[in-house]
């Protein structure tokens, strides 16, 4: 897709020129400009190890490689922060010589160009987009990709395992120049013996004794200089391949998919391992260096196995099997970045998802830290592994993930790949009780969809019908009203949710009783309302399939307080809100509803609209979010709402009012929750709300009557087998 004028690349794209023009007039080079960041990192970080404060964004933790600032130019990479800004143009200012002031001005330039970019690109991001079907990921350049991100990850533990190897070889090689200079002290005073000159101890020991230590103690001082000489030349071998690893680490990071790589630090910076015992050099016995030295002989012998192992490892930096795409691939799901190893799992699942080795990777990264990855896992293991115990089991223990997106995919794989399986019922049965209302929600869903008939799952809920969460209770008996019309306990527990404190859950019982053949014991339509209830006759069919007619022709009863209209966007809300204030409009003046539709003047000619002939004196009002007046530009929309709302009480002096208000849009939970406080203000002052919505808001469900237009409207999304879900979006 070409990129627009107004989606940020042009914008980009300045910026990247004028970068690379301040470069040009520098005289400096790509590569010159990232050796500078480099060299501005090593002194940051050795202020910082000396004690020194580090800046909220360090250079080292920003993106500069040649690669990287190449494709910066080109307006190919991501969007820099302010300060990566500030430190290019120190750098190239530096090298130009500029003075301060022009230094400052271009400072401002560029900041003033980011900050037009990110604003058109938030704008892009805020549009609708065309939803494109990525291709598969299973190109050659996929694949060489993730090569290179496996031979950078294997040269990284090659460095710290050389790190490792040389800290220890120059550790051991002081004990043995110890060990060696306490053996030359301890020849020299049984030469002192042996010839009968005085010893600085002040002690003499048996000749024949003498002699023979002195005969030990040469022979173990020419094994500890031999092992001396192993050790050293060890340590020449590990300082020419710590030079090689230092070159693959420069030579990958120049690949453009694989970032900016910092080098290997220049000395072992890691604590030593302990070969030998501490207490050796306390007392240093013929007998302890004797003991010492076969451990380092043993020792020696080891490591020398593993400087043949580093060498196989570095050689060119082989690739893995680079015939076997399969097995690159679930390499490179252990890789140390979340992106590669998703993009490498979804590689896998689009081209071997039924291969046991699949099957493998994806029980191990169900325990991946990233909810992305284990939401893939979740996924590919339902689509690819149904009916496999192991699959199912791992699947079913992701149903009581902390995040949600994880274990919705997990319930629905449930159900999906293992739907009227005991086992799987019990492990989400087993979660009805979790702490997290949203995992009883996803998990009531679950149980409905694949175990409809089961008394087990009835149990859960009822159960949940006492749950402490509106929803959770709302959804719990909808789903006893529509799966257990015949089921005494299930009637007998609508019964009793007749009397919940919730007005959405009254009504919901009462709806199901009514819908099994039963009278609930209080009336359905509530006599006090000003606007009862509206129907529609059979033979309109003017609406066709929206939503909004099958509902108007089964008839809604309105609430004397707060009723909410629920449907997604495009099933009829808007358009009986316009007839039902049209019809009032005839009866009482009602403030403008601007242009209504077509649709919404016809239907409002044949509603049949129940009144209360008690309340006959009332008047309308029709708001939206375009028509609440901002009467304090400062105020935030809330406000005004609300300031609005209650300058009703005074401004309309009517005894029986009624608002209908079409989506107030307020997505933010607290700003729900203040606004219905406003609409419940309303309606204890004797308005008559009439509120539409695109969801269910959790606070309207204890405060105000919800009857969903759309009565599929709280039901999951149905589990695709067919389509990965989204990746990098996932990613946190």
């Amino acid at each position: 897709m070409s990129a627009s004028k107004g989606d940020g690349t042009d914008a980009a794209l300045t910026l990247g020129e004028f970068l690379r023009t301040q470069a040009q007039e520098a005289g400096l080079s790509a590569r010159e400009i990232a050796r500078a960041f480099q060299q501005r990192a090593d002194r940051e970080q050795a202020r910082i190890a000396a004690g020194a404060g580090g800046p909220v964004e360090p250079v080292d933790g920003m993106s500069f490689s040649k690669s990287h600032l190449d494709r910066l130019f080109k307006s190919g990479a991501v969007l820099p922060s302010i300060r990566f800004l500030g430190v290019f143009l120190e750098i190239t200012s530096a090298a130009a010589g500029l003075s301060s002031q022009r230094h400052q001005t271009l400072c401002r330039e560029a900041t003033e160009l980011l900050t037009k970019a990110r604003r058109l690109r938030a704008r892009s991001a805020a549009l609708p987009q065309p939803r494109l079907q990525p291709e598969p990921p299973t190109t050659a350049a996929a694949i060489a990709t993730l090569q290179a991100q496996l031979d950078l990850e294997r040269a990284h533990r090659t460095g710290d395992r050389l790190r490792r190897e040389l800290s220890d070889t120059q550790a051991l090689m002081g004990t043995l120049l110890q060990i060696i200079e306490a053996l030359r002290d301890i020849i020299t005073e049984l030469d002192l013996d042996l010839f009968g000159a005085p010893r600085t101890a002040g002690r003499t020991v048996p000749r024949s004794l003498a002699e023979r230590q002195r005969t030990e103690a040469v022979e173990y001082k020419a094994v500890a200089e031999a092992e001396y000489g192993r050790v050293d030349y060890r340590r020449r071998a590990l300082e020419l391949l710590w030079d090689q690893a230092q070159g693959n680490l420069r030579r990958l990071a120049a690949h453009a998919d694989v970032g900016h790589l910092r080098s290997l630090p220049d000395l072992p910076l890691l604590p030593p391992r302990s070969v030998l015992s501490p207490g050796l050099h306390a007392e240093p016995a013929l007998a302890d260096i004797a003991t010492a030295l076969g451990q380092v002989q043993e020792y020696n012998d080891a490591e020398e196995q593993k400087i043949s192992e580093l060498r196989r490892a570095l050689v060119d930096n082989a690739p893995l099997a680079p015939d076997d795409e399969l097995a690159i691939l679930v390499a490179a799901t252990r890789l140390s970045d979340p992106l590669a190893r998703n993009a490498a799992l979804r590689t896998v699942l689009v081209s071997w998802a039924h291969h046991p080795s699949t099957r493998d990777t994806l029980l191990r990264l169900v325990h991946d830290d990233q909810p992305a990855i284990r939401c893939s896992a979740a996924w590919g293991l339902a689509a690819a592994w149904a009916g496999n115990p192991e699959a199912r089991d791992a699947v079913a223990a992701l149903a009581g993930d902390p995040e949600h997106r994880v274990r919705q995919m997990a319930a629905l794989g449930l159900v999906h790949g293992w739907a009227g399986d005991h086992a799987a019922r019990d492990a989400l049965a087993r979660l009805v009780q979790h702490e997290d209302a949203g995992v009883r929600h996803v998990v009531m869903q679950a149980l409905v969809q694949g175990w409809a008939d089961d008394p087990v799952v009835r149990d859960c809920l009822i159960a949940l019908s006492c749950d402490s969460e509106v929803l959770v209770r709302a959804i719990a008996a909808e789903f006893l009203a529509e799966g257990w019309t015949d089921d005494g306990v299930a009637h007998a527990v609508l019964s009793s949710l007749c009397d919940d404190p919730a007005e959405s859950i009254r009504w919901i019982a009462r709806q199901g009783l009514a819908r099994q053949g039963y009278t609930p014991a209080t009336s359905s339509v509530t006599t006090n309302a000003i606007l009862q209830a509206v129907e529609l006759p059979p033979s309109y069919q003017e609406l066709g399939t929206l939503p909004v007619a099958e509902a108007l022709r089964q008839g809604i009863n309105f609430h004397e307080g707060i009723t909410v209209l629920v449907g997604a966007n495009g099933t009829g809300k808007t358009i009986l809100l316009e007839a039902l204030a049209l019809s009032m409009n005839s009866k009482r003046s009602a403030l403008p509803i601007g242009q209504p539709s077509s649709a919404s003047k016809d239907l409002a000619k044949h509603l049949q609209i129940t009144w209360n002939g008690q309340r006959t004196s009332y008047s309308c009002h029709y708001l939206t979010d375009r028509t609440v007046p901002a009467r304090d530009r400062y105020a935030s929309r809330l406000k005004q709402w609300q300031f609005y709302l209650r300058s009703l009480v005074q401004s309309d002096g009517a005894p029986n009012r009624i608002i209908f208000i079409d989506e107030p849009g307020f997505l933010d939970s607290m700003a729900e929750r203040e606004i219905f406080d406003a609409l419940s203000e309303l309606a204890d002052q004797g308005f008559q709300l009439i509120v539409t919505s695109a969801r269910a808001h959790t606070t309207a469900l204890s405060v105000a009557r919800v009857i969903e237009i759309d009565r599929s409207a709280h039901r999951p999304v149905a589990f695709d087998p067919a389509k990965l879900p989204d990746g990098p979006a996932l990613l946190m």
